[in-house]
């Protein structure tokens, strides 16, 4: 399940994620990038996790063909989550995409999280 979240920053998109994730979560946040890109020229990602197990398949192509079409527009990604979570998707996702740049932050480390992906002097993945 995913659940957008509202945050200080129009540039940065905000999402908490439980579960499993499937192709309508994705379909959701895909939403949500369009809708800021229209206004922005650039996006930082704030996910939390908690509980995550994963994507479906279907789920998962979904998110790699997010990723292609708006990974020159997206600046940051951070993960808030336990290590555990954060090790299983980005490890594939840096394979794929070896420039992406994604930091880790544990839960008590949350409002660092958002200052460092809402930073507009970070660079573009590309």
């Amino acid at each position: 399940m995913l659940e957008l979240l509202p945050l200080p920053f129009a540039h940065v998109v905000g999402v908490r994620v439980s579960g499993k994730v499937n192709h309508t979560d994705i379909e959701t946040i895909l939403a949500e990038v369009e809708r800021k890109l229209v206004s922005e020229e650039y996006l930082g990602v704030l996910i939390e996790l908690e509980h995550f197990d994963g994507f479906t398949i279907r789920g998962l192509f979904k998110e790699f063909k997010f990723l292609s079409k708006y990974i020159n527009r997206l600046t940051r990604t951070a993960i808030v989550g336990e290590p555990r979570w954060f090790n299983r998707g980005t490890e594939l996702v840096k394979r794929v995409y070896p420039n992406i740049e994604i930091e880790h932050f544990i839960p008590l480390q949350k409002d660092e999280a958002l200052l460092w992906v809402s930073e507009r002097d970070a660079g573009t993945f590309g």
